[in-house]
């Protein structure tokens, strides 16, 4: 029976017969785990994949890097607000006291002057970016 039912086969037949039978195969391949990539496709991909990841890792990583520091020059800036703020009030108050003191129209004794301009320059030496400190002297 078999032999008569080959015979009656075209060829057009025998190359479904012959797909039919490879794509059979080629099911119960893959059900049983059978991987066919003569190319490595899926090595490929997987390299790709792996590589984005770890892009993806250290671009996470800088953003959050980013944001800490972000956040340390906010707390910077807002210590030095607080400060500029202070020494502000600081400084009017004192200006204000020195203008009503009872000595404030009385002029200095010539040592004294002398003094606080020493000391004046040892401060502008030691702290030049002060505001209201001359620019220093090359001795040179």
């Amino acid at each position: 029976m078999t032999g008569r039912f080959l015979r009656v086969l075209t060829p057009l037949g025998w190359w479904a017969m012959v797909l039919a039978v490879g794509l059979i195969l080629l099911i119960v391949g893959r059900g049983l785990g059978l991987r066919w990539d003569p190319l490595h496709l899926q090595a490929r991909r997987m390299e790709a994949a792996q590589q984005r990841f770890g892009q993806a890792e250290s671009e996470a990583t800088a953003r959050s890097l980013e944001a800490a520091a972000r956040g340390r020059q906010i707390e910077g800036l807002d210590a030095f607000h607080r400060n500029a703020k202070a020494v502000t009030q600081t400084t009017v108050a004192a200006e204000t006291r020195a203008r009503t003191a009872d000595d404030a129209d009385t002029p200095l004794d010539p040592d004294r002057a002398r003094r606080l301009r020493d000391h004046d320059r040892e401060l502008c030496r030691v702290a030049p970016a002060v505001a209201g400190c001359a620019a220093p002297v090359d001795p040179g």
